[in-house]
């Protein structure tokens, strides 16, 4: 129940691709040390002439994760083998994409946020969201959201450094290429998550041009009803852009992601994959379902239990929509931030979809 008291996001991308990538699998397997990881990481088309923007590991796309797969939205998205484990600090894509931010560049801005950052103790017990943002400072227009799942990760101008542990445990890891147009959105969505920042180093010229990224960076509360945000908005690329919904739920909304926020939202059918609680169950009457994925599921034919992933995400059926999310399902989550990020993309939705082929019974 004291979940129902903490903020929580969603930023959803509506993309049938990269639905279809997730239905089918949710996570990447891999070995590492003889442990088993489960990693997943979309990343969103990007413009490789400039520095803020998402990379994969030959540093000229979107990210990747620990030996475990990337996906691009161009093209048809399909998990691929990163070319390195995301323990080392080199040669993958999420090195390569934060590169600017574990090292210094005078040109790129950034803003990161983590209820668990490194170097410190837990800092916020409500939100859960984790992310930077990085801004080009030059007249580039360029910019990325990198969210993620891993605590005491990414330390600013601090190195590449992996945590030991959480190699045991699954993790999702999503960058978005942004026009600098569509700062204020993020910001104002993540604003709602009520996150702890500790790494900024914006500048007031650039704060001046972006009122609710001003809003976010300097700590302005939310005081106004109904304590959601819903920013629509599309990704950067010189082909096919990728249409993102962001979710912001504050703590005040007392409003459950899934049940409330999501479904309601799409006016659709979803099924969840999300620890749950007794009291929260699935939802089978009605125009609108919400459906539980059963534990363990098999993902690219490996066995993954929710116990063991900090991954969160949910299907929305009919709308080739993968969501990545912040909360549980359980009824104390309502009172917790969270965060929803949703992809449009028939791929990936179907790539989800496989893995999300079993559901649990209408009682559980």
């Amino acid at each position: 129940t004291p979940e129902k008291q903490i903020p929580g996001a969603a930023v959803c991308l509506e993309n049938a691709n990269v639905y279809n990538a997730f239905s089918t699998a949710a996570a990447n397997f891999i070995e590492i040390m003889n442990i088993s990881i489960i990693l997943i990481l979309i990343s969103l088309n990007c413009c490789t002439a400039q520095v803020a923007t998402c990379k994969d590991d030959a540093d000229n796309n979107p990210p990747n994760v620990v030996s475990s797969s990337i996906m691009k939205s161009e093209g048809n998205p399909a998990w691929a083998p990163s070319a390195q484990n995301v323990d080392h600090n080199r040669d993958h894509s999420i090195v390569r994409t934060m590169a600017n931010f574990i090292a210094n560049n005078i040109n790129i801005k950034v803003l990161a946020y983590s209820d668990d950052p490194p170097n410190l103790p837990p800092r916020n017990e409500k939100s859960k969201a984790k992310g930077v943002l990085l801004v080009d400072n030059r007249a580039n227009d360029a910019a990325a959201w990198f969210v993620h799942t891993v605590p005491n990760f990414l330390a600013y101008l601090g190195g590449y450094s992996w945590p030991p542990t959480e190699t045991a445990k699954g993790h999702m890891f999503l960058c978005l290429s942004l026009s600098e147009a569509h700062l204020n959105s993020v910001a104002k969505a993540i604003r709602y998550q009520e996150p702890y920042i500790y790494a900024n180093n914006l500048p007031p010229a650039l704060l001046n041009q972006h009122n609710e990224l001003s809003n976010l960076a300097t700590g302005v509360e939310i005081r106004i009803t109904p304590f959601l945000e819903h920013a629509k908005f599309a990704t950067k690329s010189a082909h096919a852009a990728a249409n993102i919904q962001a979710f912001g739920k504050h703590s005040k909304s007392f409003a459950d992601m899934y049940a409330r926020v999501l479904r309601k939202r799409f006016a659709a059918s979803i099924r969840i994959w999300a620890p749950s609680d007794a009291r929260s169950k699935s939802i089978c009457n009605g125009q609108y379902q919400l459906r539980k994925i059963a534990s363990p599921m098999q993902f690219d034919g490996v066995q993954v239990s929710r116990e063991n992933d900090n991954a969160k995400w949910a299907l929305v059926e009919g709308k080739n929509t993968v969501c990545f999310t912040t909360n549980d399902y359980k009824a104390a989550e309502k009172q917790i931030p969270g965060a929803a990020v949703c992809l449009e993309n028939a791929h990936v939705y179907n790539a989800f979809t496989a893995a999300a082929s079993n559901v649990e019974a209408c009682n559980k």
